[in-house]
């Protein structure tokens, strides 16, 4: 029997008492079991003005609603059957989701007799989370402008589930439990609230008995690495229904504020807004000059051009119907809730090209033709055309000189998040609390673009109102972050001044090449253990203080008799110096493929910060002497554990300011610790997010478009530096620079053949068997003259004129610019903020806390 045919039958204490297989003694039919994360039918009111926008940038964080139930019918007279009732409980596999569910039997209805005889039951089944929460009333309180992790710890508190909070959601609401209602009612409404998602499972143990029952909080569940695609007609789709709603359309909107102003006095004497095109295509009386009208109130916009541009985004979203899809998949289609698929249906007219996500998954264990995904318009639809996959630098590039000018004139209006990394609330343990601003205009991160003094923090008392004028003025230049005080009671904002606001980034690369090492890989040196060094350089560090460069590369082929080799993933490391003569060599057992590592010169002497693999005890964060011409085996006591990895994760530190980054190539996921916490023991991130929340997906097995695949990092505190390109030119080479604090990204750059001053280099765009790879990638600050330091790998051809090529290793630099803003003076003028409708005020303000 096997895990995915059957269902376990639990008591109503949820222990194991028997099994419900297809094939087994006890066989069941007619199951099936839907998920979803949202509804279908799209139907968020126009008249709530979404000036927040979720992360989306939709408002169909409204549409969220989470659900977990299903049917199955078993007939009576087999030997588990009669386990099989009303109060007890069904688990069942999901391979999608690679969890195990706990259903709850909440009702048992009488369906007959079967072909051979047989009495049969239907039974209804539902998550256990809906049964326990709609049983459970969490206690009165209030929680007032919470951030989600927050309130959902809240609501879970004396629960019987184990939370998982996995979020970044950076929205604050204020929710109030009244002590009668029940916690399912207030899940739904925070889901909505915070734009999250969900999913509910156990854990189990060793012995199969449930350990803990787990609900999981996600940005978003599934993956959008478009590895389904729903191909009508190509083996895995027997069919797709196109379901549209056109109940919501708007083509003519009202735009008004609360004080009842609307955008007349800067829309030519006209209240509203109209999409003409959609209007002829919608409304079958548009020949008769009627629209399909509706009203939009923003209640704290009084800013007028900044109002017009809210509604006219508003419009933009209700203009066109909402469409959702249902497919039903062949059996080796099976796409997990959440997850972004591509549908095509060549033959519907119009036709089919679509891309979105599977809102709900229906799915039998009996019966595969009965399975059911639902995907569509719970976030805006895209037309897969030839320039779908676009770069988030390519739109920033394209739109922030606009962006910039639109809130500097007023036209847009920018909306402040204030993030508390640790959460809202104060601990025991806590002395200070660190409170981060991030402005958005069009969902764009701007603050990049704002000089510090752009920020402007305010401590007013919660009862009174007066200014907390002390306070301000020492935080008046703090900028984007500031660090509040255990004393620090009152309402925190923070107002953006636009004066602030820049054409140019905080970091600009200014891409004026020069080459400072070339290795060619013909050449005639070897190693200690008699082997050429062939194998490209994977990170490379410029000591130039000390007169030479190191640089690692994966190790994977053992020298005649040395067994140099350990049980897993080792590095080598050479030292060259700067005029290119070989120094020496050192084999890291564990080090891995050696893409990159932290480095620091002690007393003249290299010391190396890298992840070990072990063969049985994992992963740690080790710190090792440079050992020239040596072997440092597993085990060596040279090698300091300085604390434990979940799993293999590429290191970069910056010594200068205590900060270690480690990014995991297997997802994506960066972290950021204190070197403090890393010599106490202890990987406890203070800064966590993913490569792929700046359109940096990374590659993981087949490339599939618009992924990318990770080659080195390395970080100078707020700033994190990534490089990608693959070998083989499958994916554009990109470097990018983040702001880990406020989240921003500061330049995302293509590195081209182009760039580099070296025309022998043989362009991959004319012949694709020559490769283009970066390998490293590093921040030099170089007494504040900075650099950025890139490795390529690349086929030259061959001076002598003999048509061959060689291939190289090379290293480039080029100067970055750090913007300068210290002839900025912060604003004192009060009236500079007032939202007024000359457009004086550009940015609203930011929510507060207390």
């Amino acid at each position: 029997m096997s895990k995915d045919s059957q269902y376990i039958i639990l008591n109503s204490q949820m222990q194991v008492i028997g099994v419900t297989d297809i094939n087994g003694a006890t066989p069941f039919s007619a199951d099936l079991i839907t998920r979803q994360i949202a509804d279908t039918d799209n139907t968020t009111d126009v008249s709530d003005g979404v000036e927040n926008y979720n992360t989306n940038n939709d408002p169909n964080a409204n549409s969220k609603n989470w659900n977990h139930t299903g049917e199955i019918t078993v007939a009576e007279g087999y030997p588990d059957s009669y386990k099989i009732v009303a109060n007890n409980y069904l688990m069942y596999w999901d391979s999608s989701a690679q969890h195990y569910y706990v259903m709850y039997i909440s009702q048992e209805t009488d369906a007959g007799t079967d072909a051979s005889g047989r009495h049969v039951n239907t039974y209804q089944l539902e998550n256990v989370l809906i049964t326990s929460m709609n049983d459970y009333i969490p206690l009165k309180q209030t929680l007032t402008d919470a951030d989600a992790e927050t309130a959902f710890t809240k609501l879970f508190t004396d629960s019987n589930w184990k939370l998982d909070f996995q979020a970044k959601s950076a929205l604050l609401s204020t929710t109030t439990f009244d002590g009668t209602t029940n916690a399912m009612n207030y899940l739904q409404t925070m889901l909505q609230a915070y734009d999250v998602e969900m999913d509910a499972y156990a854990e189990l143990s060793s012995n199969g008995d449930i350990k803990n029952l787990v609900i999981q909080i996600v940005d978003q569940l599934g993956t959008d690495t478009h590895h389904w695609v729903a191909d009508y007609g190509n083996n895995n789709v027997l069919g797709i229904t196109r379901t549209t709603v056109y109940s919501n359309v708007v083509t003519k909107l009202h735009v008004l504020n609360s004080n009842g102003n609307s955008i007349a006095d800067v829309n030519n004497g006209k209240d509203y807004l109209v999409n003409d095109e959609a209007n002829q295509a919608y409304n079958p009386n548009w020949k008769h000059g009627t629209y399909l009208e509706g009203t939009v109130t923003f209640p704290t916009v009084l800013n007028h051009s900044a109002l017009k541009s809210l509604g006219q985004r508003q419009l933009d979203l209700f203009s066109h119907p909402r469409t959702s899809y249902e497919v039903t998949p062949s059996a080796n289609f099976k796409p997990g809730l959440g997850d972004n698929i591509r549908g095509t249906d060549r033959k519907m007219v119009p036709e089919l090209v679509i891309d979105a996500r599977a809102i709900s998954v229906a799915t039998s264990k009996a019966d595969y033709t009965q399975d059911l995904v639902q995907f569509g318009e719970f976030v805006t639809l895209h037309p897969v055309t030839p320039s779908y996959i676009q770069s988030l630098f390519d739109r920033m590039d394209s739109k922030m000189e606009g962006l910039i000018e639109d809130v500097k004139n007023g036209t847009k209006v920018a909306v402040i998040h204030l993030v508390t990394p640790t959460g809202a609330n104060w601990t025991m343990a806590e002395d200070s609390k660190t409170v981060i601003a991030k402005v958005f205009v069009d969902s764009v991160n701007l603050n990049a673009y704002l000089s510090p003094s752009a920020f402007i923090w305010q401590k007013t008392d919660p009862v009174t109102g007066v200014h907390d004028t002390d306070w301000e003025a020492k935080h008046a230049n703090d900028g984007a972050q500031i660090t509040l005080d255990d004393g620090d009671v009152g309402t925190i904002t923070c107002k953006i001044d636009g004066e602030f606001l820049k054409a140019e980034a905080e970091i600009v690369i200014e891409e004026n090449y020069t080459q400072v090492w070339s290795y060619n890989f013909k050449n005639s040196f070897k190693d200690p253990w008699g082997e050429g060094i062939y194998k490209a350089p994977q990170y490379v560090h410029i000591d130039e203080d000390n007169g030479f460069l190191i640089f690692s590369s994966g190790y994977d082929n053992d020298a005649k008799n040395t067994k140099q080799r350990g049980a897993t993933s080792d590095t080598k490391y050479h030292r060259f110096k700067l005029d290119g003569t070989y120094m020496d060599s050192m084999v890291l057992q564990g080090g891995g493929h050696g893409s990159s590592f932290g480095y620091q010169a002690i007393n003249g002497n290299p010391q190396l910060w890298t992840t070990i693999q072990t063969e049985k005890d994992g992963d740690f964060l080790g710190c090792v002497n440079y050992q020239p011409n040596t072997v440092v085996k597993l085990g060596d006591k040279s090698v300091v554990n300085m604390c434990p990895l979940k799993n293999f994760k590429r290191i970069s530190v910056d010594f200068e300011h205590g900060w270690v980054l480690a990014i995991a190539a297997s997802d994506g996921s960066v972290e950021i610790t204190s070197m403090d916490n890393v010599t106490s023991g202890n990987w406890t991130p203070s800064y966590k997010f993913n490569t792929s929340d700046y359109d940096f997906k990374q590659r993981v097995g087949t490339y599939e478009d618009g992924m990318h695949e990770l080659q080195s990092n390395d970080i100078y505190f707020p700033y994190i530096f990534i490089n990608a390109g693959n070998f083989n030119n499958e994916d554009p080479r990109l470097s990018i620079c983040i702001n880990v604090v406020t989240e921003s990204l500061v330049f995302r750059h293509t590195d081209t053949t182009t760039m580099l001053p070296d025309p022998l280099i043989i362009n991959p765009d004319i012949d694709s068997k020559m490769p283009f790879e970066p390998e490293t990638i590093g921040y030099y600050h170089n007494g504040g003259k900075p650099y950025l330091l890139q490795g390529f790998d690349y086929h030259r051809t061959n001076d002598t004129g003999s048509g061959t090529s060689d291939s190289l290793a090379t290293l480039w630099k080029t100067d970055l610019t750090i913007r300068d803003d210290s002839s900025d003076v912060t604003a004192t003028d009060e009236t500079a903020n007032d939202d007024t409708a000359d457009g004086a005020d550009s940015v609203d303000e930011g929510g507060d806390t207390e």
